[in-house]
Protein backbone atom coordinates (compact mmCIF):
# COMPACT_ATOMS: atom_id res chain seq x y z
CA UNK A 1 0.00 0.00 0.00
CA UNK A 2 1.11 3.28 -0.70
CA UNK A 3 2.80 5.40 2.16
CA UNK A 4 1.09 8.38 0.79
CA UNK A 5 -2.39 9.43 -0.58
CA UNK A 6 -3.80 12.86 -1.31
CA UNK A 7 -6.90 14.47 -2.90
CA UNK A 8 -7.07 17.73 -4.79
CA UNK A 9 -10.36 20.19 -4.33
CA UNK A 10 -11.78 22.94 -5.06
CA UNK A 11 -10.81 22.58 -8.88
CA UNK A 12 -6.76 22.65 -8.30
CA UNK A 13 -4.13 21.34 -10.71
CA UNK A 14 -1.03 20.58 -10.52
CA UNK A 15 1.09 21.91 -13.52
CA UNK A 16 0.06 25.40 -12.92
CA UNK A 17 2.61 27.98 -12.45
CA UNK A 18 4.70 28.39 -9.51
CA UNK A 19 4.46 32.21 -8.63
CA UNK A 20 6.11 34.07 -5.64
CA UNK A 21 4.85 34.42 -2.74
CA UNK A 22 3.23 37.44 -1.91
CA UNK A 23 2.93 38.56 1.55
CA UNK A 24 -0.79 40.24 1.74
CA UNK A 25 -2.54 41.19 5.02
CA UNK A 26 -4.33 38.04 6.59
CA UNK A 27 -7.90 38.13 5.60
CA UNK A 28 -10.14 37.46 8.78
CA UNK A 29 -11.46 33.86 9.05
CA UNK A 30 -15.05 33.54 8.40
CA UNK A 31 -15.70 31.10 10.79
CA UNK A 32 -14.24 29.40 13.96
CA UNK A 33 -11.99 26.34 13.87
CA UNK A 34 -14.93 24.13 15.23
CA UNK A 35 -17.23 25.93 11.99
CA UNK A 36 -14.17 25.09 9.76
CA UNK A 37 -13.78 21.28 10.86
CA UNK A 38 -17.60 20.73 10.67
CA UNK A 39 -18.31 22.61 7.38
CA UNK A 40 -15.51 20.32 5.83
CA UNK A 41 -15.71 17.16 7.25
CA UNK A 42 -18.07 15.97 4.69
CA UNK A 43 -15.60 16.37 1.92
CA UNK A 44 -12.60 14.32 3.87
CA UNK A 45 -14.06 11.97 6.09
CA UNK A 46 -14.74 9.23 3.86
CA UNK A 47 -11.12 9.13 2.87
CA UNK A 48 -10.20 9.01 6.50
CA UNK A 49 -12.54 5.83 6.99
CA UNK A 50 -10.61 4.20 4.03
CA UNK A 51 -6.94 4.17 6.18
CA UNK A 52 -7.12 1.18 8.56
CA UNK A 53 -3.61 1.54 9.74
CA UNK A 54 -2.26 3.77 11.84
CA UNK A 55 -0.85 7.47 10.36
CA UNK A 56 -1.65 10.75 10.52
CA UNK A 57 -4.33 13.12 7.99
CA UNK A 58 -3.92 16.69 7.15
CA UNK A 59 -6.79 18.44 6.13
CA UNK A 60 -6.44 21.82 4.49
CA UNK A 61 -9.66 24.33 4.82
CA UNK A 62 -9.72 28.01 3.45
CA UNK A 63 -10.38 30.39 6.10
CA UNK A 64 -12.20 32.76 4.51
CA UNK A 65 -14.08 30.60 2.34
CA UNK A 66 -14.89 28.09 4.48
CA UNK A 67 -14.60 25.60 1.52
CA UNK A 68 -12.00 22.12 1.74
CA UNK A 69 -8.96 22.74 -0.35
CA UNK A 70 -7.13 18.92 0.14
CA UNK A 71 -6.39 16.22 2.36
CA UNK A 72 -2.85 13.85 2.54
CA UNK A 73 -3.14 10.57 4.12
CA UNK A 74 0.35 9.75 5.91
CA UNK A 75 0.14 6.00 7.38
CA UNK A 76 3.02 5.22 9.56
CA UNK A 77 5.64 2.41 8.80
CA UNK A 78 7.01 0.07 11.05
CA UNK A 79 10.88 0.96 11.87
CA UNK A 80 11.18 3.64 9.27
CA UNK A 81 9.32 7.76 9.42
CA UNK A 82 7.19 8.94 6.46
CA UNK A 83 7.30 12.63 5.31
CA UNK A 84 5.00 15.10 3.25
CA UNK A 85 5.60 18.17 2.55
CA UNK A 86 2.44 21.53 2.40
CA UNK A 87 2.90 24.38 0.10
CA UNK A 88 1.92 26.16 -2.86
CA UNK A 89 4.67 24.26 -5.19
CA UNK A 90 2.73 21.63 -7.34
CA UNK A 91 5.93 18.98 -6.16
CA UNK A 92 3.93 19.26 -2.60
CA UNK A 93 1.94 16.53 -1.93
CA UNK A 94 -0.21 18.57 -0.35
CA UNK A 95 -0.57 21.38 -3.34
CA UNK A 96 -2.22 24.28 -2.16
CA UNK A 97 -2.79 26.78 -4.47
CA UNK A 98 -5.37 29.10 -3.48
CA UNK A 99 -3.71 31.65 -1.59
CA UNK A 100 -0.87 33.58 -2.68
CA UNK A 101 0.22 33.99 1.34
CA UNK A 102 1.43 30.58 1.35
CA UNK A 103 5.14 30.17 0.61
CA UNK A 104 5.91 27.24 -2.11
CA UNK A 105 6.99 25.08 0.59
CA UNK A 106 5.54 26.03 3.83
CA UNK A 107 5.66 22.83 5.84
CA UNK A 108 7.38 19.24 6.66
CA UNK A 109 5.64 17.13 8.53
CA UNK A 110 7.00 13.90 9.66
CA UNK A 111 5.44 10.88 11.04
CA UNK A 112 7.66 8.94 13.43
CA UNK A 113 7.95 5.10 12.94
CA UNK A 114 5.23 2.71 14.91
CA UNK A 115 6.08 -0.49 16.69
CA UNK A 116 2.70 -2.50 14.91
CA UNK A 117 0.24 -1.80 12.30
CA UNK A 118 -2.27 -2.33 15.12
CA UNK A 119 -5.40 -0.42 15.30
CA UNK A 120 -5.02 1.96 18.14
CA UNK A 121 -0.81 2.15 18.03
CA UNK A 122 0.17 5.55 19.09
CA UNK A 123 1.23 8.01 16.26
CA UNK A 124 3.80 10.29 17.11
CA UNK A 125 4.71 13.44 14.19
CA UNK A 126 6.25 16.65 14.03
CA UNK A 127 5.24 19.61 11.88
CA UNK A 128 7.97 22.32 11.21
CA UNK A 129 8.25 25.18 9.10
CA UNK A 130 10.58 25.81 6.60
CA UNK A 131 11.75 29.17 7.52
CA UNK A 132 9.13 30.42 5.77
CA UNK A 133 8.00 34.26 6.31
CA UNK A 134 5.04 34.26 8.12
CA UNK A 135 5.50 30.80 9.88
CA UNK A 136 2.48 29.16 11.43
CA UNK A 137 0.18 29.35 14.05
CA UNK A 138 -2.05 27.30 16.64
CA UNK A 139 -5.49 27.31 17.27
CA UNK A 140 -5.27 29.95 19.73
CA UNK A 141 -3.23 32.16 17.18
CA UNK A 142 -0.01 32.24 19.20
CA UNK A 143 3.09 32.08 16.71
CA UNK A 144 4.98 28.58 16.11
CA UNK A 145 7.91 27.47 14.07
CA UNK A 146 7.35 23.62 14.93
CA UNK A 147 4.83 21.34 17.05
CA UNK A 148 5.06 17.74 18.08
CA UNK A 149 2.51 15.90 18.95
CA UNK A 150 0.52 12.43 19.66
CA UNK A 151 -3.10 12.71 18.98
CA UNK A 152 -4.77 15.57 16.54
CA UNK A 153 -3.46 19.47 16.47
CA UNK A 154 -4.23 22.18 14.90
CA UNK A 155 -2.64 25.06 13.03
CA UNK A 156 -3.29 28.09 10.99
CA UNK A 157 -0.67 29.20 7.85
CA UNK A 158 -1.12 31.26 4.61
CA UNK A 159 -4.58 31.43 4.78
CA UNK A 160 -5.35 27.83 5.55
CA UNK A 161 -6.50 25.60 8.86
CA UNK A 162 -4.94 22.73 8.71
CA UNK A 163 -6.56 20.07 10.62
CA UNK A 164 -3.27 16.79 11.75
CA UNK A 165 -6.29 14.07 12.35
CA UNK A 166 -4.98 10.56 13.64
CA UNK A 167 -6.08 7.64 11.47
CA UNK A 168 -6.22 3.59 11.80
CA UNK A 169 -10.06 2.56 12.92
CA UNK A 170 -12.68 3.63 10.17
CA UNK A 171 -15.19 3.65 13.16
CA UNK A 172 -13.95 7.39 15.03
CA UNK A 173 -15.60 8.83 11.95
CA UNK A 174 -19.36 9.45 12.35
CA UNK A 175 -21.79 10.23 9.95
CA UNK A 176 -21.78 13.67 11.40
CA UNK A 177 -19.12 16.38 11.62
CA UNK A 178 -20.77 17.65 14.89
CA UNK A 179 -20.37 14.60 16.54
CA UNK A 180 -16.61 13.91 15.42
CA UNK A 181 -15.90 17.02 16.57
CA UNK A 182 -17.28 16.28 20.05
CA UNK A 183 -14.78 13.74 19.71
CA UNK A 184 -11.72 15.20 19.25
CA UNK A 185 -9.47 15.16 22.70
CA UNK A 186 -8.62 18.35 24.04
CA UNK A 187 -5.27 19.94 22.63
CA UNK A 188 -3.27 20.75 25.73
CA UNK A 189 -0.50 22.84 24.28
CA UNK A 190 3.07 22.80 26.44
CA UNK A 191 6.34 25.08 25.45
CA UNK A 192 9.53 23.56 24.76
CA UNK A 193 11.37 26.92 23.69
CA UNK A 194 13.51 28.60 25.26
CA UNK A 195 12.62 32.23 23.75
CA UNK A 196 8.96 31.89 22.66
CA UNK A 197 7.03 35.02 20.84
CA UNK A 198 4.31 34.36 23.02
CA UNK A 199 6.42 33.55 26.47
CA UNK A 200 6.68 30.05 28.03
CA UNK A 201 3.53 28.05 29.02
CA UNK A 202 4.51 27.32 33.14
CA UNK A 203 0.53 27.16 34.55
CA UNK A 204 0.54 24.40 32.03
CA UNK A 205 0.03 20.88 33.82
CA UNK A 206 1.04 17.67 32.39
CA UNK A 207 -2.29 15.65 31.62
CA UNK A 208 -2.61 12.68 34.37
CA UNK A 209 -2.42 9.23 33.20
CA UNK A 210 -5.42 7.87 31.35
CA UNK A 211 -6.90 11.46 31.00
CA UNK A 212 -8.07 11.53 27.01
CA UNK A 213 -6.27 14.70 25.58
CA UNK A 214 -3.91 15.53 23.00
CA UNK A 215 -0.64 16.38 24.06
CA UNK A 216 1.57 19.05 21.46
CA UNK A 217 4.94 20.44 21.95
CA UNK A 218 5.38 23.86 20.53
CA UNK A 219 9.00 23.09 19.02
CA UNK A 220 11.95 25.41 17.13
CA UNK A 221 11.76 24.51 13.16
CA UNK A 222 15.31 24.52 10.96
CA UNK A 223 17.56 26.70 12.56
CA UNK A 224 17.76 30.33 10.76
CA UNK A 225 21.47 30.29 9.21
CA UNK A 226 22.32 34.02 10.40
CA UNK A 227 21.67 32.60 14.08
CA UNK A 228 25.01 30.95 13.37
CA UNK A 229 24.06 27.76 14.86
CA UNK A 230 24.81 25.80 12.05
CA UNK A 231 28.39 24.86 11.13
CA UNK A 232 29.74 26.14 14.38
CA UNK A 233 30.12 24.64 17.76
CA UNK A 234 27.80 26.97 19.26
CA UNK A 235 25.37 24.69 20.50
CA UNK A 236 28.19 22.51 23.15
CA UNK A 237 28.80 19.74 21.02
CA UNK A 238 29.17 18.98 16.81
CA UNK A 239 27.33 15.82 16.14
CA UNK A 240 28.93 15.62 12.67
CA UNK A 241 30.13 16.94 9.18
CA UNK A 242 28.24 17.68 6.32
CA UNK A 243 29.52 18.32 2.90
CA UNK A 244 27.77 19.54 -0.14
CA UNK A 245 29.59 19.41 -3.20
CA UNK A 246 28.44 21.52 -6.19
CA UNK A 247 29.48 21.36 -9.69
CA UNK A 248 32.90 23.97 -9.28
CA UNK A 249 32.63 24.25 -5.29
CA UNK A 250 32.25 22.44 -1.97
CA UNK A 251 31.57 23.35 1.50
CA UNK A 252 31.79 21.35 4.71
CA UNK A 253 29.33 22.52 7.64
CA UNK A 254 30.14 20.99 11.22
CA UNK A 255 26.78 20.52 12.61
CA UNK A 256 25.31 20.98 16.03
CA UNK A 257 23.37 18.38 17.80
CA UNK A 258 20.55 20.85 18.40
CA UNK A 259 20.44 22.15 14.86
CA UNK A 260 20.90 18.83 13.82
CA UNK A 261 17.99 17.81 15.81
CA UNK A 262 15.90 20.95 14.79
CA UNK A 263 16.58 20.48 10.48
CA UNK A 264 19.62 21.88 8.58
CA UNK A 265 17.93 23.02 5.14
CA UNK A 266 19.62 22.17 1.96
CA UNK A 267 19.02 24.75 -1.19
CA UNK A 268 19.62 28.50 -3.27
CA UNK A 269 17.47 30.39 -0.80
CA UNK A 270 19.52 32.16 1.91
CA UNK A 271 17.28 31.26 3.81
CA UNK A 272 18.98 27.60 3.32
CA UNK A 273 22.82 26.61 4.81
CA UNK A 274 25.52 25.85 2.66
CA UNK A 275 24.40 28.26 -0.07
CA UNK A 276 28.47 28.69 -0.68
CA UNK A 277 28.09 25.62 -2.71
CA UNK A 278 25.10 25.86 -4.69
CA UNK A 279 26.12 26.72 -7.53
CA UNK A 280 23.78 24.22 -9.31
CA UNK A 281 21.02 25.26 -11.32
CA UNK A 282 19.00 22.42 -11.31
CA UNK A 283 19.14 22.44 -7.17
CA UNK A 284 15.49 23.92 -5.96
CA UNK A 285 15.64 26.98 -3.90
CA UNK A 286 14.89 25.07 -0.76
CA UNK A 287 15.50 21.74 -1.81
CA UNK A 288 15.76 19.24 0.90
CA UNK A 289 16.05 19.15 4.77
CA UNK A 290 18.17 16.99 6.83
CA UNK A 291 17.12 16.78 10.29
CA UNK A 292 17.71 13.37 13.08
CA UNK A 293 14.03 11.75 13.86
CA UNK A 294 14.43 8.57 16.25
CA UNK A 295 17.48 8.14 16.20
CA UNK A 296 17.86 7.99 12.12
CA UNK A 297 19.49 10.38 10.30
CA UNK A 298 17.30 11.47 7.45
CA UNK A 299 17.36 13.72 4.49
CA UNK A 300 13.63 14.93 3.31
CA UNK A 301 13.12 16.21 -0.07
CA UNK A 302 10.90 19.65 0.15
CA UNK A 303 8.95 19.12 -3.11
CA UNK A 304 12.17 19.78 -4.95
CA UNK A 305 11.76 20.22 -9.45
CA UNK A 306 14.77 18.11 -10.27
CA UNK A 307 14.31 15.62 -6.94
CA UNK A 308 17.03 13.44 -4.61
CA UNK A 309 18.15 10.36 -4.99
CA UNK A 310 20.58 8.09 -4.24
CA UNK A 311 22.94 7.85 -7.12
CA UNK A 312 21.19 6.83 -10.42
CA UNK A 313 17.85 5.40 -8.45
CA UNK A 314 14.24 6.94 -8.12
CA UNK A 315 13.81 10.11 -6.82
CA UNK A 316 12.40 9.82 -3.14
CA UNK A 317 10.66 12.21 -0.34
CA UNK A 318 12.32 10.80 2.60
CA UNK A 319 15.85 8.80 2.97
CA UNK A 320 18.00 7.64 5.68
CA UNK A 321 21.24 9.07 5.26
CA UNK A 322 24.18 6.27 6.27
CA UNK A 323 27.56 7.07 7.08
CA UNK A 324 28.86 5.69 3.85
CA UNK A 325 26.34 6.71 1.66
CA UNK A 326 25.85 10.20 -0.71
CA UNK A 327 23.05 11.31 -2.24
CA UNK A 328 22.45 13.01 -4.97
CA UNK A 329 20.31 16.19 -5.05
CA UNK A 330 19.19 17.95 -8.32
CA UNK A 331 21.46 16.73 -11.48
CA UNK A 332 24.67 18.15 -10.00
CA UNK A 333 24.99 18.39 -6.49
CA UNK A 334 26.82 15.57 -3.99
CA UNK A 335 25.59 15.14 -0.46
CA UNK A 336 27.18 13.45 2.34
CA UNK A 337 27.52 13.42 6.08
CA UNK A 338 30.29 11.93 8.55
CA UNK A 339 29.35 11.42 12.37
CA UNK A 340 32.41 12.47 14.55
CA UNK A 341 33.25 10.45 17.61
CA UNK A 342 31.17 10.45 20.79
Amino acid sequence: MKTIGFDLWDGQLRGGPNLRTMMKPAAKPCASVKDLFVRAYGRFADACRKVDEPGVAIVAVDEVSGRAAGIVTLRARVHRPVAAIVGRHDQCDLYLAGNERLALRQLAVVVSPVTSYERGATVAYRVMDLRTGEGMRDEDNRPLRGLRAEGPSILRCGGYTLFMLELGDPTDWPARGEDAWAALPERVYFDELEHSPAGSLPQMRIPRHGVTQSVVFRTQGPRDTGMGLVGKRSDGQAAGMLTIQGPHKQVMLEVGQEALRDGVLIGRYERCDGTEATDDPSLSRVHALLIHVDDRLVVIDTASFNGTRIGDGERARLLELDKDLELRLGKGTRMSWRWFAS
